[in-house]
């Protein structure tokens, strides 16, 4: 029962990822930078990263006269910043997760191989969230590259970090509580159903720390 759910779940994300590369062709967003979040939010978000998509975050279609009017609401601006924190960690996981399973790397930290996956996750998805960060302040702003990529670095590390404990401590539950470790591997569908919601856990957790930075003004409104 468990396995049909998580196939059934992950192949209606992979299916709304693969209608979303299609979809932002006819409709580019702004900032480039969105044509890679956004298909990787549709990868972990599944149908409430199509909720958002179409409530706030779909353009026009080129060359419609159709223009968005007016400065996004507070929450919607801070829910697609930390839309950059998930593509950075989507993409971060599927790299380590699936690429050291394959090749049979990792190592043991405090007894325990996930422990040193979750540190190399960590540092990958902060780099790609940084790419990912820098991609969107850099079409915002009119400062030198060097201010925006220390901004983005700023903005990122915190924001990026709240979203690694959402996402760590879900996993925790994951494996240490509801199904164990041998259940919880990469060639496993259960483990990537649960890295999906752990992902949400990461969502919420960084919410809040997105929504400060915009209001402090280290992190660029979208």
């Amino acid at each position: 029962m468990l396995k049909t759910l998580a196939i059934t779940n992950i192949a209606i994300s992979v299916a709304l990822m693969l209608w979303s590369i299609r979809d932002l062709q006819r409709r580019p967003p702004p900032m480039t930078v969105m044509k890679w979040v956004w298909p990787l939010t549709f990868l972990w978000g599944g149908l409430f990263a199509l909720l958002m998509y179409l409530w706030f975050g779909r353009a026009p279609i080129a060359g419609s006269s159709a223009e968005r009017h007016g400065q996004r609401p507070m929450w919607q601006s801070v829910a697609l910043g930390a839309t950059h924190c998930g593509a950075g960690c989507s993409l971060a996981d599927l790299l380590v997760e699936g690429g050291m399973f394959v090749l049979g790397l990792g190592f043991v930290v405090l007894g325990h191989k996930v422990f040193g996956n979750w540190i190399v996750d960590y540092i990958a998805a902060l780099t790609i969230g940084i790419v990912f960060q820098y991609g969107a302040q850099v079409a915002m702003s009119d400062q030198p590259r060097l201010v925006v990529a220390w901004q983005s670095f700023k903005s990122d590390v915190l924001s990026l970090s709240f979203w690694q404990i959402g996402m760590y401590g879900w996993m925790a539950i994951s494996i240490f509580a509801l199904f164990g470790e041998s259940a919880m591997t990469p060639n496993r569908w259960l483990f990537w159903w649960m890295m999906q919601v752990a992902m949400l856990c990461g969502f919420v957790c960084t919410y809040p720390v997105n929504w400060l930075l915009i209001r402090v003004g280290i992190k660029e409104a979208m």
